[in-house]
């Protein structure tokens, strides 16, 4: 566990979630992330690790179905269902040790955080192993408040080849599936209408996915999910050279089956990625839609070569008249947010984090 004057975090040995996740400020505690709705229920029936404590974040290698390499075919891999042990600990740093290889790879996890920063930092280091890999961080808010989403200059924005689920009697969906984005105020659904999709929650009884890919010439990437009524900005960044996508799960009772069972609601996924969509190990790695437009979906393992993946989030504090999210800019301490009213405020992160090994 990490405590510092503004942060307060954990990870749970099975699986590396993050949890608990607390922002910590003169007048309030907010605990923006989400956590199942069945943490304290028994299953007789055999569930994933992921999905039996499915909470915070996580770091899924692959991302999605793991459908390639034998010895794991858990959905997110081993590095989001095995035991992770931890190495050292100081006050400001945790650093863990996947207890299983992941494609010949040695996998570490390092959580941080700072005094005067309401920021997690994470970095995962895969050393050696071979072959092709998608991977991504898959943080999840649970909103009771209306919510405005944004995010940084993007190249493509779409929804997969087919819904979450196929099947109507395992779940609904609302938007139109596939469709390339233009604009993400006027999305096609299903039934012919639209939907914006920078207002969250909508819609109870849906389950919705779709994907943005960032201007990789951009210094850094960021998401944003406001919400004016809680008072608070959540906000990631990440390098988009190393996770160029965002993938953004929208689940609001629209998986019918246990666990989800319809009350897995107001629940959105911000997952910082680099894969096709969550369609898996083998749809990343093989030829798809979204490189044949130049498009990156998996990282290459090589020998003794060292790939190290950072990210960020926080939480800033604003008022009910703040609105969504316009830009995020670098200042000499941190980062500046302004709203599209331009209204803005200031919170202290380091920058070089997303750049430096």
């Amino acid at each position: 566990m990490l405590n510092s004057n503004s942060v307060e975090v954990g990870v749970t040995p099975e699986g590396g979630h993050l949890f608990p996740v607390k922002f910590k400020f003169p007048d309030q505690v907010v605990e923006p992330m989400n956590v199942s709705a069945w943490e304290n229920e028994a299953f007789t029936e055999p569930i994933p690790p992921m999905l039996r404590m499915l909470r915070g974040d996580f770091f899924a290698a692959p991302f999605g179905a793991s459908d390639v390499t034998p010895d794991e075919e858990r959905p997110h891999g081993t590095t989001a269902n095995s035991k992770w042990t931890l190495q050292n600990a100081d006050p400001e740093k945790l650093r863990l040790r996947l207890d299983k290889k992941v494609m010949g790879a040695e996998v570490f996890k390092e959580i941080s955080v700072r005094p005067n920063e309401s920021v997690i930092y994470q970095k995962h280091i895969l050393k050696g192993g071979t072959g092709k890999l998608p991977v991504g961080h898959h943080a999840m808010l649970k909103l009771s408040s209306p919510c405005l989403l944004s995010f940084s200059a993007w190249q493509y924005a779409g929804t997969p080849p087919e819904p979450i689920e196929s099947d109507p009697k395992l779940g609904r969906s609302l938007l139109k599936y596939p469709q390339n984005i233009v604009d993400l105020t006027r999305v096609k659904c299903e039934d012919g209408t639209g939907v914006d999709l920078t207002h969250y929650p909508v819609y109870p009884g849906f389950e919705d996915l779709w994907m943005l890919v960032a201007d990789t010439s951009l210094p850094f990437s960021w998401s944003a999910v406001a919400n004016p009524e809680e008072g608070w900005v959540w906000f990631s960044l990440k390098n988009p050279r190393i996770l160029p996508n965002t993938v953004v799960w929208q689940s609001n009772g629209g998986r019918f089956y246990p666990p989800f069972s319809s009350r897995h609601t107001q629940v959105l996924g911000i997952e910082e990625t680099v894969s096709n969509f969550h369609l898996g190990h083998r749809a990343s790695i093989e030829q798809n839609s979204l490189q044949r437009q130049g498009f990156r979906t998996y990282l290459g393992l090589s020998g003794k070569k060292k790939i190290t993946i950072p990210y960020i989030f926080g939480l800033v504090q604003i008022t009910k008249s703040f609105n969504k999210v316009k830009k995020i800019e670098q200042t000499p301490t941190g980062i500046k947010i302004t709203d599209i009213n331009d209204r803005s405020i200031q919170t202290n992160v380091n920058l070089e984090f997303l750049t430096k090994e």
